[in-house]
């Protein structure tokens, strides 16, 4: 199925191999057709004109290039034109989402118009629902239009709780592997389980909150559940007055508590452990951030 390069497009130029185009010129607007080269593409977050953790997310877009075409691309070249997008958009960005985008002739860098969660969401937690889908080749990010198409629909479709904010994917034996844009994880007790790397996405934030899970004293261990399990563990926790909560990470949100999963309720936003994971990787980020803002200011 042919898909686009240019999603969400914000602002009024990106840099297609190396130069500055106009969305409104002929160039620009050829990006808005098809295609069916094989697309593959990261969504990196910035903060104070910073792209987070984007030696990690070059690292990655290498992998799914290697593991399909194993074509050459340059990540200095790709941050030189993202640093130039963030500054010559008017007005100038300093936070804020942006995509690479590569085909095997092709080289797209443009911001993207990504609405980052409510404040209240991240008190309350957000609704989801539950699909079952097993990606072909999910450690590869390349655009799929099967799969854009059956999540695209799941978002439409009201829950109990609302219209659901993150899907979340089931394989065949109805375990819960990830979501459609983030990687899923269950807190019980002092254990922090999530799904193996071999089947799923491995988000880049997904490594970071690993190293948060350590340094809030917790434990790590692969492993999967259905939602009636899910359901069971938090009837078990509340009886033994233990921790629980189940969440997704991604970089545009990092760390989501999750309210409800389809027609079931949960209480992840209450617990206390999952806020000391948030509190860790926030440090985290903010001592990326402050280690490349000297870097930052000597490529100007």
């Amino acid at each position: 199925m042919a898909v686009l390069m240019l999603e969400k497009p914000f602002g009024d130029i990106c840099y297609v191999d190396g130069r500055a185009v106009f969305f409104d010129s002929t160039e620009g607007r050829a990006l808005l057709e098809p295609t069916d080269d094989i697309i593959y593409y990261e969504s990196i977050r910035f903060k104070s004109q910073i792209l987070i953790f984007f030696e990690a997310h070059m690292l990655r877009l290498h992998e799914s290039v290697s593991g399909k075409e194993n074509f050459p691309f340059d990540s200095e070249q790709i941050y030189e034109q993202a640093t130039k997008l963030m500054r010559e958009a008017k007005p100038e960005v300093t936070e804020g989402n942006l995509r690479v985008v590569l085909t095997h002739n092709k080289t797209l860098v443009h911001l993207s118009d990504v609405s980052y969660p409510p404040e209240s969401f991240y008190r309350t937690g957000i609704v989801t629902s539950l699909i079952e889908w097993e990606r072909v080749e999910p450690q590869i990010k390349v655009f799929r239009g099967d799969y854009k198409a059956a999540v695209a629909d799941a978002f439409q479709k009201e829950t109990p709780y609302g219209i659901p904010y993150e899907v979340l994917l089931s394989d065949h034996s109805k375990r819960i592997t990830e979501g459609s844009r983030s990687n899923f994880f269950v807190l019980f007790d002092n254990t922090v389980y999530s799904p193996s790397e071999d089947c799923i996405l491995i988000g880049i934030t997904r490594k970071y909150v690993l190293k948060s899970i350590i340094h809030a004293g917790l434990l790590y261990e692969e492993k999967t559940f259905t939602l009636s399990e899910l359901i069971e563990m938090q009837k078990k926790a509340i009886q033994e007055q233990k921790d629980f909560a189940v969440f997704v990470t991604s970089s545009p949100f990092d760390i989501l508590p999750i309210r409800s999963i389809a027609e079931y309720e949960f209480e992840s936003a209450e617990s206390d452990k999952l806020k000391s994971i948030a509190k860790h990787y926030k440090t985290i980020v903010d001592f990326y951030i402050e280690s490349r803002q000297s870097d930052h200011t000597t490529r100007q």
